[in-house]
């Protein structure tokens, strides 16, 4: 029995280690590529060079402008939310504010209650899912992509200022600051999203003319660099224009290519570099290399008892029996009676 001794703890460290590889992948893996609940982060978005019109003055206007989101998540929120659709879903309060001259009245502001999937990123409609304290429908990805993103076609970014999802294209990788991304872009029609009651005198009319009802149109072509192992975007730049329209004429609203600004972009690498790899250890790395050991140790100790049993037969049979009778007298019981 010593003999089976060794196959036996070998295929058990093999049985082990395969065990092992599979937990990484398939426990390990989900419980760790979530998106936390209790977010607190600050992102900002600058152009030096935007062109907008200036309601301050009721002109044009032009120069810096800087855009502050601010995620809190909601911990209690999503544990609500996830027992009530049955599934892992985050709870998030965003506010955005766009600055052009620094002063207590912003330029632009918006607050909204994002709910989506902690796992892959896409809306959830529930559970006071909101824009500007007004309950809305989202679709597609709201703040991220999802962990494990592909390099495909198919994902859609929702758009908060026309209330649509549009679809996002994959054009390729890149590298910042030494992690290797994936560049995705999603481009937002010129839209007509909403009317406004502006000076009459902005569109060619008389100074003293009333006020008149303006469209307002919005374009947007975004472009991402995201992290494919955590769905994180690392970098942004929007080319955003909208206009005013009426009576055949139009104003210039806000013309601005921004991006996020370097602490912005250094900030998220160092969150997010060193957890990328980690995640990528577990997802790929570990499974393979433990699932590979573990059914070579597993292969090997049956071998080697496959081999010992061999070895332990060929010891317990002679080389050659010789079973035949006496070849004068014979070996049966009639014989031997003859002869005596």
């Amino acid at each position: 029995m010593r003999k089976y001794l060794l196959p036996a703890i070998i295929m058990g460290v093999g049985a082990f280690i395969l065990t092992m590889g599979l937990l990484f992948r398939f426990y390990a893996y989900p419980n760790l590529a979530v998106v936390p609940t209790n977010q607190n982060s600050t992102s900002v978005v600058q152009d030096p060079d935007a062109t907008y019109f200036d309601a301050d003055n009721v002109e044009p206007g032009s120069g810096e402008l800087t855009t502050t989101v601010r995620i809190i998540g909601d911990p209690e929120a999503s544990e609500a939310a996830s027992e009530e659709t049955g599934r892992d879903v985050a709870v998030w309060n965003m506010g955005q504010v766009s600055d052009n001259n620094g002063d207590n009245m912003p330029m632009a502001g918006s607050t909204s209650v994002a709910v989506f999937d902690r796992h892959t990123g896409e809306a959830i409609n529930c559970c006071g899912e909101s824009e500007n304290g007004e309950e809305v429908e989202r679709e597609g990805q709201v703040v991220k992509f999802p962990f494990d993103t592909k390099p495909v076609d198919t994902y859609q970014w929702w758009d908060a200022t026309v209330g649509k999802a549009y679809p996002v294209t994959y054009v390729g990788e890149d590298t910042i600051q030494g992690m290797d991304l994936y560049k995705f872009t999603s481009e937002v029609p010129l839209t007509k999203y909403t009317t406004m009651e502006l000076p009459g005198s902005l569109f060619g009319l008389a100074p003293s003319s009333p006020a008149v009802e303006a469209d307002r149109f919005y374009s947007n072509e975004r472009t991402f660099w995201v992290d494919p192992v955590t769905g994180v975007i690392i970098d942004r730049v929007e080319d955003q224009h909208q206009e005013f329209r009426h009576g055949g004429e139009s104003v210039n609203a806000l013309t601005t290519t921004s991006s996020f600004t370097q602490e912005t972009v250094d900030t998220n690498v160092e969150d997010y570099k060193s957890s990328s790899k980690l995640l990528a250890l577990v997802h790929t790395t570990l499974p393979i290399a433990f699932t590979a050991i573990g059914l070579v140790l597993l292969l090997l100790g049956l071998v080697l008892s496959v081999i010992i049993g061999r070895g332990k037969r060929r010891d317990t049979t002679p080389a050659y029996a010789d079973d035949r009778g006496d070849p004068v007298f014979g070996d049966d019981d009639t014989t031997r009676l003859r002869r005596g």
